[in-house]
């Protein structure tokens, strides 16, 4: 199984500046603080930001559920903007709906500090044998 860590090593998570937290719920929730190198031209985020932030946030609970030398690769996601966003800490999460031996359905969603609901995504993974 991959482990968090792993997830959070990569150069694009630290690039755009997301990290992870496990709650005291013991939940792992990924945390992106809004920066300006992440905003669009009319001053919110870019929804490429909140479509990473969500991907990243439903693998790290995909691979939490994945067996000893699977892998898993986003080939699908929807997402929806439910509001602008322009400052703050955002906070993703992720939650397997079914996974199959190949095909994973998993949600996640973005939320603010207050708990307030940015942006919710669906997607599917393929599971696949990691080869090292």
């Amino acid at each position: 199984m991959v482990q968090v860590a792993d997830l959070e090593s990569g150069n694009f998570w630290k690039h755009i500046g997301m990290t992870t937290v496990v709650g005291v719920d013991g939940k792992t929730r990924i945390q992106l603080p809004v920066n300006e190198n992440l905003k669009q031209f009319y001053g919110n985020l870019h929804g490429g930001v909140i479509a990473a932030l969500i991907d990243s946030a439903i693998a790290v609970a995909v691979n939490q559920q994945l067996d000893p030398g699977e892998g898993a690769s986003t080939v699908e996601i929807k997402i929806n903007y439910l509001r602008p966003i322009s400052e703050g800490t955002l906070w993703g999460e992720g939650m397997v709906i079914q996974k199959g031996k190949k095909i994973v359905v998993a949600q996640g969603e973005i939320k603010d500090d207050a708990g307030k609901k940015l942006a919710i995504g669906t997607a599917t993974f393929m599971v696949y044998q990691m080869v090292r």
